[in-house]
């Protein structure tokens, strides 16, 4: 049974995955694939997966979800036209070190990791997460050769240069990241020395007048994070607070500034630039300094992110 088929349905996520994989990396090395009937019609068959997506997704397991996500995520154009320029660019460098078609390549929101490779007597296997999909094409061909060679230590230096350069990708993997069903998050508002909901309640009324609503879900994190101090998801309106900021010594404002950084994202949602999904914009970085505690909360953070 295919993705073609009226009965794909009957496909499980994982076998659906792996038949768009193919799909996606034969239109993605097509020449003038822009161009192409064919890059318009895997479009459309993207479209139609998503539109066949269960609406009550209660009760569905991780992977489960995060497909969803992914596909729904796919099902715009731009992301779409992001996903096959990386693949373009992949696909160019794998054909050169490995020779055309040698290789397995699948580009996911793998949970858990940004890549995999595997090489076997057969053919290699490539695994990357969606989030790598602004690496320049300088970037990809030293992906691929230190892929090829197992120079662990360079690729690291190579992803790690990648994540503190490039915002994007922190957006993009957080996104998927929140995908996952977590019913607990509800309830962890209260924390050890800080309730979120009051952190929530004084920075309304201090610094939206009172007028923003509560975020649906807004809950700490479950561990302590020292490069991410929050993040929301405007897809389903949650907003996670890192747990390293519940602490005695952490002060109020600092709190604040976060609940108000990330409340930003609510009121001013996700622009769009081409194939660029971009949160941290002009405006965005323009009101972000108008908290009254700007300069010291991030003082604050940058001297102390490593221990929090």
């Amino acid at each position: 049974m295919t993705l073609n088929s009226t009965k794909r349905v009957s496909l499980s996520p994982a076998q659906i995955n792996d038949q768009l994989q193919v799909i996606l990396n034969r239109t993605a090395a097509a020449e003038n694939y822009q161009l192409e009937k064919e890059t318009v019609n895997t479009f459309n068959l993207i479209t139609h997966i998503a539109q066949s997506l269960p609406r009550d997704e209660n009760g569905l397991s991780n992977y489960y979800l995060l497909f969803n996500a992914w596909i729904r995520w796919l099902s715009d154009w731009n992301n779409y036209s992001l996903n096959l320029m990386h693949r373009r660019r992949l696909i160019g460098h794998l054909n050169r070190q490995f020779g055309t078609g040698n290789y397995t390549l699948q580009i996911y929101p793998y949970a858990g990791r940004l890549y995999y490779f595997k090489y076997n007597l057969t053919k290699p296997q490539i695994q990357m997460h969606e989030a790598l999909d602004y690496l320049s094409d300088s970037e990809c061909g030293l992906l691929v050769q230190y892929l090829k060679r197992q120079r662990w230590n360079e690729l690291k230096c190579l992803i790690g240069n990648y994540q503190e350069q490039n915002p994007h990708w922190k957006e993009l993997s957080l996104y998927f990241q929140q995908t996952k069903a977590n019913p607990s998050h509800e309830n962890r508002t209260r924390g050890r020395y800080y309730d979120l909901e009051d952190v929530f309640n004084t920075c309304n009324k201090r610094n939206f007048g009172g007028k923003m609503t509560r975020p649906k879900v807004l809950y700490w994190s479950a561990k302590v994070n020292h490069s991410t101090m929050g993040s929301y998801n405007v897809n389903e309106d949650v907003l996670m607070v890192n747990r390293g900021l519940d602490r005695p010594d952490v002060p109020a404002y600092v709190l604040d500034f976060i609940m108000y950084h990330e409340l930003l994202h609510k009121a001013l949602g996700i622009k769009t630039s081409g194939a660029r999904r971009m949160a941290h914009t002009k405006e965005f970085r323009e009101l972000e300094k108008e908290h009254p505690d700007y300069e010291r909360a991030q003082s604050f953070i940058q001297k102390n992110a490593k221990r929090l």
